[in-house]
């Protein structure tokens, strides 16, 4: 796809929700590039070739264009999540969706700001589509946890909540730095780690395999054991009665 902004009057042209889809894919483009601190609707309206106060007719505020187009990659998020395949063990399921959790910050940090910094710190954040958005990914990993537990490979002696916000506080103490712009880290090792600490921290031991009950020539055999044995001790017991000594004759 082209990425030069069209001209005023080849925007003038474009269907609304052609012209929607085109506003909110440039100020994607414009977040990614400045930050959200940075962000200014008045160069989304240059490089779609239209007024600012095009951009206001289909958006009430800045906070409404940014808060849409972080629903939009959350839908993405949730709509590109990884393929689910329940015959893994769960330590490779729960390393897949937290991996997909990184990828995306890891792909999106500005976006992932606004959202950390601005969007959630909203008192009326859980009455955002973006709230209902999150907490269904939160859902799909806790989904694996859950079936962890009903097969045995976790523990369920431990509150899911805890899990959750052991998960996705290690997600962000890990991207924390990057998002700062201080540093960088793997996806791949971050992910590793997560799925290894929850999986060993409230994994089961593998329980030890009851053991074999005998078949026919089992049973034969101990049978066997015991008759030898008892013919040991009757031979025992008659060697005794003949060392022992004959009692006097009384006078």
């Amino acid at each position: 796809m082209s990425t030069t902004p069209p001209t005023r009057t080849a925007a003038r042209r474009l269907p609304r929700d052609h012209r929607v889809a085109a506003i909110m894919q440039t100020a994607r483009a414009v977040l990614r590039e400045r930050g959200y601190e940075q962000f200014l609707t008045l160069e989304v309206a240059q490089r779609c070739g239209v007024s600012e106060g095009t951009i206001y007719k289909y958006f009430k505020s800045k906070r409404d264009l940014l808060s849409q187009v972080a629903e939009e990659w959350f839908e993405e998020q949730l709509t590109e999540g990884p393929p689910q395949n329940h015959d893994e063990p769960i330590r490779e399921r729960l390393f897949r969706v937290v991996w997909h959790n990184l990828q995306g910050i890891k792909r999106e940090p500005a976006l992932t700001r606004y959202v950390l910094l601005d969007l959630r710190a909203d008192p009326q954040f859980r009455n955002t589509p973006a709230y209902q958005q999150n907490r269904r990914f939160a859902k799909v990993v806790m989904d694996v946890v859950k079936e962890g537990i009903s097969r045995g490979e976790l523990r369920d002696d431990v509150p899911l909540k805890l899990i959750r916000d052991i998960i996705f506080g290690a997600i962000e103490h890990q991207t924390w730095a990057f998002l700062r712009g201080e540093g960088d880290f793997s996806v791949d090792d971050s992910a590793a780690g997560i799925a290894d600490v929850i999986t060993r921290g409230i994994g089961l031991a593998e329980p030890k395999a009851p053991p074999t009950p005998p078949g026919e020539a089992g049973y034969a055999a101990a049978i066997e054991r015991l008759e030898a044995v008892t013919r040991d001790l009757k031979a025992e017991l008659a060697q005794l009665r003949r060392a022992k000594p004959a009692p006097k004759a009384s006078k």
